[in-house]
C-alpha cells in the first residue's frame, strides 16, 4: 500500500526547540523531517550502520564539513555515511526545513523476522 505523508502533515517551527521527528517508517529505511528555527541547531552525532541522505526543503542550513563550514540551500542533497558525524545549525533568519533519509532505519529498532536489533546506534 502506498503511503503518501504532507509536510504540512508535520510538525511546525518551534522558536523554543528543534523538530526532529519520523515522518514515514519503512521496513529497510525511514525517513525524518527536521525543522530549525533561526539559531538553533542539531547536536553533533552520527548514525551507526545507518546512511543518511539529507535533503533541504527550505531555507537555508549550515553544514560543518572536513573543509569547513558550507551553505547547504533549499535544493540541495548531501550524503553522510553512518560513521561520518552531522553538524547542521540554522544561522538565518527564516526556517530551515530538512528531511533525513536513513537505510537501514535510524534509529535501530528490533528486527521483527529475525528478534535482534537492526543497525548500530552511536553517539
Amino acid at each position: 500500500m502506498v503511503e503518501i505523508i504532507s509536510l504540512s502533515d508535520a510538525p511546525g517551527y518551534n522558536d523554543n526547540q528543534l523538530i526532529a521527528e519520523p515522518l514515514i517508517e519503512g521496513v529497510k529505511s525511514n525517513v525524518r523531517i527536521i525543522r530549525l528555527s533561526p539559531g538553533q541547531a542539531l547536536p553533533p552525532h552520527r548514525h551507526g550502520s545507518s546512511d543518511l541522505m539529507l535533503f533541504a526543503v527550505e531555507g537555508e542550513a549550515a553544514l560543518e564539513t572536513e573543509t569547513g563550514t558550507v551553505a547547504f540551500r533549499a535544493g540541495s542533497l548531501a550524503f553522510y555515511r553512518g560513521d561520518e558525524e552531522l553538524r547542521v545549525s540554522n544561522e538565518g533568519l527564516t526556517g530551515v526545513t530538512l528531511l533525513a533519509f536513513l537505510a537501514p532505519p535510524f534509529p535501530p529498532r528490533p528486527d521483527r523476522s529475525a528478534g535482534r536489533t537492526t543497525g548500530q546506534s552511536s553517539t
